[in-house]
């Protein structure tokens, strides 16, 4: 659940408002599409976790020799830039939201932002954040709250799922790129995975380390690869249908006149 709500960030919000904005439900199309997609590939790093009880990160280190290390470790970087300025954009979207309230200049909100979250992880439990997240979570239903108070088009939104409303101008088909782009962030791996690694330290067998499937009685390893299954599949597709919210209701009210 938290990683689906994570891949809803400020700047993937921003996104797909703006694809609702811009085309109306003519993008809709991509939430069915981004659904197996991500349930395919969080399911794949949560497994990896829960089959060896090691992090993403640690099983290419052990996996990879030197030479595809390093390879690696370029990707790396280049991913480290980019979760910067993804989180860059996720502070300026706080700001500039607590500004629209009235609540005061967005700089100074980013940077309360920033430091208040930079205060939690440095000083906080796993545990601790990873509830504070949980409940975080709920905040997104508002949009699809959203939905039921908004004039929603039904029909057009049925054409828009199905793909009846597809264009093929410049600007449709880069705002895809920028949907499906900010929807599997690869970030989410990372986090998906150390949340499952985590979540197995915490139980009462195995002390203090993770005690992967292989380790496990194969009755207790089945049940427990049923029950990880259903946690990703859920979470995902609670960011599935907050990501169909958004466009949908944006579509219902900045989308009605084009708005950019």
């Amino acid at each position: 659940m938290v990683t689906g709500a994570a891949d809803d960030d400020p700047s993937g919000i921003a996104t797909y408002a703006k694809a609702g904005a811009t085309f109306s439900n003519g993008m809709l199309w991509t939430a069915p599409l981004r659904l197996p997609l991500m349930m395919a590939v969080q399911e794949i790093s949560d497994r990896t976790a829960l089959a060896t009880g090691q992090s993403f990160g640690w099983l290419a280190r052990r996996k990879f020799s030197r030479r595809p290390r390093v390879v690696i470790g370029v990707l790396i970087v280049a991913l480290l830039v980019g979760n910067i300025l993804n989180a860059a954009a996720d502070l300026m979207a706080v700001g500039q939201g607590m500004q629209m309230l009235g609540a005061g200049p967005d700089h100074l909100w980013s940077a309360l932002a920033g430091i208040g979250i930079s205060i939690a992880l440095m000083s906080g439990s796993f545990a601790v954040i990873a509830k504070v997240f949980k409940w975080l979570c709920v905040s997104l239903l508002a949009y699809v709250a959203v939905l039921f108070v908004a004039n929603v088009d039904w029909p057009d939104v049925l054409a828009g799922l199905i793909g009846m409303k597809f264009s093929f101008t410049p600007e449709y088909l880069g705002l895809i790129v920028a949907v499906l782009g900010t929807s599997i962030s690869p970030y989410l791996f990372f986090w998906q995975s150390a949340h499952r690694v985590q979540e197995l330290r915490s139980e009462d067998h195995g002390g203090d380390e993770a005690v992967g499937l292989q380790d496990r009685p194969d009755e207790a390893a089945a049940r427990k690869l049923r029950k990880a299954r259903a946690d990703v599949f859920i979470g995902m597709l609670f960011s599935v249908l907050v990501m169909f919210a958004i466009m949908a209701a944006t579509a219902a009210t900045l989308g009605r006149d084009g708005t950019r």
